[in-house]
């Protein structure tokens, strides 16, 4: 046989040797039987397709070029990355994923600042950028957790890497952090734009370039991520983008528990666990926004809680994570009493399970089971908070333990997110069958406003968290507040007992600082303004009403705030149905997230 002939015969014999498709296959896949010797969900690799080696548009590679020029001027970028890892509770990549990002990432833009060519050296660092990221991404077993980094910077450079860089520091920045990094507001808001569209572009160009791996799933993440406060929960640009997340997130099987976790270092695999942890979240926040069905379903996922272990626990000298077994009980809880992101992640998956039931419920025909299954939700729900350790629960102490900033708003903010699953279970129960609400729905409802004031009366040690306030009083407050001010002018209206067991007069306090909040918290321009201000109007007419029963009706040119009430002037929120049924968690801690 010729020499030709034999080449071309061991390359079509490895054609077929190899699998066609890599990724996640479940049980009903007939691929997944030709494939049982290899774990796609924990190789390393991603998603690999049986196609010739793409080749990307000249208009995208000028976009790879603009995205290094970007990131010439690293220092605001480096330093609102630094500041928000030294804030936050509630990252999600581990910080030294991250952080030992930096300095390799740094030292190539200085390349391209010194360079006396710098035209020319960012025309080889784009073509270097884009033919390592359109190679496999692969994770070799032996790597450690404190060179992870090496495998997506310096000669390795990926642009996933780029992106989520921009993503961080871009939604950071948009958030308020960093400030003294930027002459003024518009400065700082102008570089956030810079980081977005930067971010879009990387996301995109590596969908054209590279499999799926891992790398791809963080841009994705923190894409959404930064979408979502930028645009906010109702943009269906966010939509379409927890769709990709989920998407990706089935295509890598990271909704699974690894079959084979021996070929991939075990920090790899608990960052998996934060990253499905942390989607899973903003997929329950987002369906109950929208009144969606979720996109990451419960049932369809047994993908395990990340431990209870701080971040440094990454940082290995092998493929392990360092800490100690008496460091962490049987439940993954941490034993030590302190406050990692993986906590707030543990609870507020914990939380969102039983979010996810409520919501299959709720989203489905009222059936004679309905009432005793949410009460049954209620309960299970009620019990797996008690049994989450007591110093990851709100208490009002903890203003006063000297805690870092953060804390004690990932506490209140952990705890409206199990109240909002009784809000919703209690309000679900009563319907249409009682504007009123019920005694229980009363109750929760008035827990929820005083969380939302405690955030209120601590704005000033908490600057940086002004722009999410105004989503937790929009996504919060109105809902309950609404089910309050209800109660009380039926009480007033017919003289019948009210069904709030608590004291009337300090309620009624409650609801005016609560509407002094509505007056004060957004400024003429902000998206929000007009329906904080027209929420405003229609509770200062009902408390009104309430302590001066002899009001007057509104006149004509006050109809269009009326709008919000019914036939009897009893709050409808008619206009503001999506306000009932969504949540915080996913807009308030974004610079925590």
């Amino acid at each position: 046989m010729p020499a030709e002939s034999g080449t071309q015969a061991q390359v079509e014999s490895a054609y077929r040797n190899k699998p066609f498709l890599t990724g996640y296959l479940g049980p009903t896949s007939f691929v997944s039987s030709l494939c049982d010797d290899v774990d796609f969900s924990s190789d390393g690799r991603g998603l690999e397709m049986e196609i010739p080696p793409r080749v990307l548009p000249s208009f995208w590679v000028q976009k790879v070029s603009d995205l290094l020029l970007a990131l010439t001027d690293f220092a605001p970028i480096e330093a609102v990355i630094r500041e928000y890892y030294g804030l936050s509770q509630a990252s999600v990549i581990p910080e030294p994923f991250i952080l030992n990002s930096l300095a390799p990432v740094e030292n190539m833009t200085k390349g391209l600042l010194s360079s006396h060519k710098a035209g020319g050296f960012r025309s080889l660092l784009t073509t270097k950028v884009i033919q390592n990221t359109a190679n496999i991404f692969e994770v070799p077993s032996s790597v450690a957790g404190k060179d992870f980094h090496s495998l997506y910077t310096g000669q390795a450079i990926r642009l996933e890497i780029l992106g989520v860089i921009c993503s961080l520091a871009g939604r950071a920045a948009y958030l308020g952090l960093a400030g003294k990094n930027f002459d003024n507001e518009k400065q700082r808001l102008q570089f956030s734009k810079k980081m977005l569209i930067a971010s879009d572009a990387a996301l995109h160009i590596c969908k054209i370039l590279t499999p799926l791996n891992d790398l791809t799933i963080w841009l994705v993440q923190e894409n959404l991520f930064f979408c979502l406060a930028a645009d906010g929960n109702s943009s269906p640009q966010t939509w379409n983008k927890l769709g990709e997340l989920s998407t990706d997130i089935f295509a890598l099987g990271l909704h699974r528990n690894s079959k084979n976790s021996t070929q991939t270092p075990e920090f790899l695999l608990e960052s998996r666990r934060r990253t499905f942890a942390a989607a899973y979240r903003v997929d329950k926040s987002i369906a109950t926004f929208l009144g969606r069905p979720p996109r990451i379903p419960t049932r369809y996922a047994d993908c395990g809680l990340p431990l209870d272990v701080s971040d440094e626990a990454f940082s290995t000298d092998n493929g392990n994570l360092t800490y100690s077994l008496d460091q962490v009980d049987i439940n993954g809880w941490s034993t030590c009493g302190l406050f990692y992101p993986a906590s707030w992640m543990r609870a507020r998956s914990i939380i969102c399970g039983f979010r996810d039931e409520i919501l299959e419920v709720a989203l489905q025909k009222d059936t004679p089971e309905t009432a005793a299954t949410l009460l049954g939700i209620s309960k299970r729900c009620q019990a797996s908070w008690n049994e989450i350790p007591a110093h990851l629960k709100y208490t009002s102490q903890c203003w006063e333990m000297n805690l870092p900033t953060a804390t004690p708003i990932m506490l209140v903010v952990s705890y409206l997110a199990y109240l909002y699953n009784e809000f919703l279970v209690h309000q679900f129960l009563v319907g249409k069958t009682n504007p009123r609400g019920s005694c229980a729905l009363l109750s929760v409802s008035s827990d929820i406003l005083s969380a939302v004031l405690i955030i209120g009366t601590r704005r000033d040690q908490t600057v940086d968290l002004r722009p999410d306030f105004t989503w937790l009083i929009l996504l919060y407050g109105i809902p309950s507040a609404s089910i309050l001010v209800k109660d009380l002018q039926s009480q007033n209206r017919t003289g019948e007992p009210l069904l709030y067991e608590g004291s009337r007069p300090a309620l009624i306090r409650s609801l005016s600082v609560f509407i002094s909040h509505l007056d004060t918290v957004a400024e003429p321009g902000n998206s929000n303004y007009s329906l904080l201000q027209r929420a405003s109007r229609v509770f200062t007419k009902i408390i009104d009403e309430i302590l001066e029963p002899q009001a007057s009706l509104p006149t004509h040119n006050e109809l269009d705030d009326y709008a919000l009430l019914d036939c009897d002037q009893v709050i409808d929120m008619s206009d503001l149905d999506l306000l009932n049924t969504i949540e915080i968690g996913v807009c308030f801690d974004q610079w925590l997230i």
